[in-house]
């Protein structure tokens, strides 16, 4: 088993997502340690048909199968910062195709989750990332978007983009450079601070990236580049 294990990382970390997936796959040994990268590789394969209409079945099937194995994965270690990381992945993904009022009642749980995965992990910068980027999208909200959320519960949390700058800052002095979409949400969250220096700082690290590997380090670039431009 721990030679699967090794092998799978090392097929994650060169960007062969279906390859580490069907290794992974394969394994009758449903053990947590398969579970939880399974939820990070179907996570990595599902980015690549975000922005691609004619593939959102796909993209559906792999949420729901991502969704499938987070619960798994946290029903056997609650204990451990990935089950909590990626049952808030892909429970706020599977809400979100649930419809608006489900999202809105998950939120809560989601952020639960992600508090708990940086808590246990204080040292995982994707676990940082994707808790900044849950409170950006809040504080990023129009006011007339906040009350109809209120409408469906009065248990929404509160969110600003300083908590946002927070994390993503943390995400950066963990892991400097780790990934170009932290890049992207620091300059954008600087933007919304006002703060146009560093914000093209962190932009131009994310639109100057030598080799996009994955569809977010594309997306990256793409938002940067058009983002300076208006700077």
């Amino acid at each position: 088993m721990e030679d699967v294990l090794k092998q799978s990382d090392q097929l994650f970390d060169a960007y062969k997502f279906r390859e580490s997936y069907d290794l992974l796959l394969k394994q009758t040994d449903r053990s947590y340690e398969i579970l939880w990268r399974l939820c990070r590789v179907i996570y990595s394969l599902s980015r690549e048909f975000v922005d691609d209409a004619s593939k959102s079945k796909q993209l559906e099937a792999l949420i729901f199968e991502g969704f499938d194995y987070s619960k798994k994965a946290f029903e056997l270690a609650p204990e451990r910062s990935a089950a909590h990381k990626y049952y808030a992945i892909f429970l706020a993904e599977k809400s979100g195709i649930d419809g608006l009022k489900e999202r809105v009642l998950q939120l809560s749980t989601i952020l639960k989750h992600l508090k708990k995965a940086t808590e246990l992990d204080a040292q995982d910068p994707f676990a940082w990332f994707v808790l900044g980027r849950f409170y950006h999208k809040l504080a990023s909200l129009p006011w007339f978007q906040k009350k109809m959320i209120h409408t469906f519960t009065i248990d929404v949390p509160e969110a600003t983009f300083e908590d946002a700058l927070q994390c993503f800052e943390k995400a950066e002095n963990v892991a400097p450079n780790f990934f170009p979409l932290n890049h992207l949400m620091l300059g954008e969250t600087y933007i919304a601070l006002k703060n146009g220096t560093k914000a093209r700082h962190f932009l131009e690290l994310a639109a100057n990236q030598t080799a996009p590997h994955t569809a977010d380090d594309r997306e990256a670039q793409k938002t940067a580049k058009a983002l300076l431009k208006k700077l």
